[in-house]
């Protein structure tokens, strides 16, 4: 199998190459080889989207947490419409603000919007954080996954390494057009093979299927359960959740976490360069919350029961499927493959651009022509992805450490983007302690914090996700107070009329259709119903709801667990909920009409008035003037 398995890998990285030639010989110009002229096709946004998100989840990861918690797991899935949510909040007011005010990336939106350069680089960190150690986190189980399927005739680093210099190079030739066609390219090739090949699967091995025998875990998980509302654990690394880890808070939490991706500098990043029209509602409706949650939901569940928890399954069920059918085993390789190259792709080529627009450029060569600026970022995308290769071939656990603080971390700008896109009492002050105050707490419940702090001073009472509760959600339970608090005292004065600017104008042309007081309260409060019962505590009644009917004394004979049908009726209403929010709301949809720029002030970096702060300007000055 290893033969055709390498020749389907050349094919893809020589499909990917003439993409990457095509974009460039199209119309990716010097000034557009970093955010594609602004004008990225609705189909290539609608697809890297969806396929970013999947890949960001992790999928090899995704199908092994399946099959060590079964459906509990699973359940995070609908997590997954959480974040499509969360995408048609956010990215037309971000396409709206960068189009009227002049805003050109995430980072110099926050910046500008608040007058802080704190936050352009914290924007500028997440994407580092993105694409070095997540990156190569993805990256080195991808080259895991190559040398398990090759039988070790392609080691681990080789794998790595090669792997690397192929998506470099179709990076570096297409820019930002061409890496973002290449992942819609690859989310297509994913859509059709995670069903295709699950399908097969089921028709031609035999022996136990997630349908007869549901997902074998170990005998102390409930498999086809969700295993409370919230267990008082100490935490991973101290205490064992009794009958697994996804209670509903898990759930619940984990879908915030999930949010991550979607306010991801790169995410981000995409809805601004995206080209007029209803991308933001047809990518997050049918394909993030309707297929993608869909798959993970109602596909997923089948691999997830022929793989197991043992490591070593993958390559059984390789071996198995290879006596069958060897172009259906290698589809399966491919499918995991290629979900892994997705995110390194997407992530690295995004996290070298912003970083070259953010600071290499407006700082330390501030006088270069567009081909200047072009060499630099593909001078970046070689440094970065020489970077995600040494991590991934040589420092895994460590990048792996890292890689886990990307979600939550990213998580808690949701208060700063809310502010941006609706709410303009919430102020410069209030989001930084917020930032602070969340991203601390992320830290002390992550493998990071609990080390350094166990390291150097005492050993802590609670481990990773103390109370079955994720990072995510302490650090936005914290980051939200500070901000509802602070806010109160600092809503008035310039700072509010700056921001107001870009809000009356959002009121004056793009306002969102909520209907009347009296129907946005009842269609909100649908929303929140509809969390409380999908992921929320309500979710529990899953367990036993179908099987166990409240209004009967006798069990229904329903042939597949309770708590996966539930799923399937929650992601429905789900997909309506998003349905509504992207179309009925018009936030989803997009439009040059109306658009005028607006004067919104402020240099590159906002400092018009107080100039660079001196530790900045001395750090740069170290480098720029030797």
């Amino acid at each position: 199998m290893t033969t055709l398995l390498v020749t389907l890998l050349a094919f893809l990285v020589v499909h990917a190459i003439y993409i990457a030639a095509l974009s460039e010989r199209a119309g990716t110009s010097d000034r557009g080889f970093a955010d594609a002229g602004g004008a990225l096709p609705g189909w290539a946004v609608v697809f890297a989207g969806a396929g970013t998100l999947i890949a960001g989840i992790g999928l090899s990861d995704h199908l092994a947490l399946m099959g060590r918690y079964g459906l509990q797991y699973s359940h995070t899935a609908i997590g997954v419409i959480v974040a499509a949510m969360a995408a048609v909040l956010i990215q037309k007011r971000m396409w709206i603000a960068g189009k009227v005010a002049g805003f050109g990336s995430p980072g110099e939106a926050l910046g500008r919007y608040y007058q802080s350069v704190t936050l352009r680089i914290v924007m500028m960190a997440l994407a580092m954080l993105f694409a070095l150690p997540f990156s190569a986190t993805a990256l080195s189980r991808t080259g895991q996954l190559l040398d398990q399927a090759s039988g070790g005739a392609i080691d681990r680093p080789t794998a790595i390494w090669t792997l690397a210099f192929f998506m470099f190079l179709a990076t570096v030739i297409g820019g930002w057009r061409g890496t973002i066609l290449l992942v819609a390219m690859q989310s297509v090739l994913l859509a059709v093979l995670l069903p295709f090949v699950t399908g097969f699967t089921e028709l031609v091995l035999s022996g136990a299927s997630f349908l007869s025998s549901g997902i074998p875990v170990a005998p102390d998980v409930l498999g086809d359960r969700i295993p409370g509302v919230i267990q008082y654990s100490a935490g991973i690394g101290k205490e064992n959740p009794q009958g697994g880890l996804f209670t509903t808070v898990a759930i619940a939490s984990s879908a915030l976490a999930l949010i991550g991706i979607v306010l991801s500098p790169g995410y981000l990043y995409l809805g601004m360069t995206a080209r007029a029209g209803r991308a933001f509602a047809f990518g997050p409706v049918w394909m993030v919350a309707g297929l993608g949650a869909g798959l993970l939901l109602f596909v997923a569940p089948f691999l997830a029961a022929r793989l197991g928890a043992d490591p070593q399954a993958f390559t059984a069920l390789l071996n198995t499927l290879a006596s069958a059918d060897v172009l259906a085993a290698a589809g399966l390789a491919i499918l995991l493959i290629v979900a892994g190259m997705m995110a390194v792709s997407f992530f690295a080529g995004s996290g070298a651009l912003l970083v070259t627009r953010e600071l290499i450029v407006p700082f330390m060569l501030p006088e270069l022509e567009a081909s200047g600026r072009k060499l630099a970022a593909r001078i970046t995308l070689a440094v970065t992805y020489v970077l995600i290769a040494a991590l991934a071939a040589f420092a895994p656990m460590p990048s792996a450490i890292f890689a886990a603080l990307a979600l939550p971390l990213t998580a808690q700008l949701l208060p700063a983007l809310l502010g941006l896109a609706f709410v303009p009492w919430i102020s410069r002050s209030a989001v930084l302690t917020g930032l602070i105050l969340g991203g601390l707490m992320v830290l002390f419940t992550e493998p990071l914090g609990l080390i350094l702090f166990e390291g150097l001073f005492v050993e802590l009472p609670w481990g990773r996700w103390p109370l079955t509760i994720h990072s995510a959600a302490f650090g936005l339970a914290l980051n939200l107070g500070a901000v509802l608090l602070v806010s109160i005292f600092t809503r008035r004065g310039a700072e509010r009329d700056h921001r107001d600017r870009l809000h009356a104008e959002f009121a004056a042309r793009w306002k969102a259709d909520f209907g009347g007081p009296a129907a946005c309260g009842a269609k909100w409060s649908l929303a929140l119903i509809w969390a409380f019962l999908a992921i929320g505590p309500g979710a529990i009644l899953g367990n036993s709801f179908f099987s166990q009917p409240i209004f009967t004394e006798g069990a229904s004979r329903l042939g597949i667990a309770s708590l996966w049908v539930w799923q399937m009726l929650f992601w429905l209403i789900g997909v309506l909920l998003v349905w509504w929010i992207a179309y009925r709301t018009r936030l989803g949809i997009t439009t040059t009409e109306g658009l005028r720029r607006i004067d919104f002030g402020g240099p590159v970096w906002g400092m018009a008035r107080r100039g660079a702060p001196a530790w900045i300007a001395k750090s740069l000055a170290r480098v720029t003037e030797r």
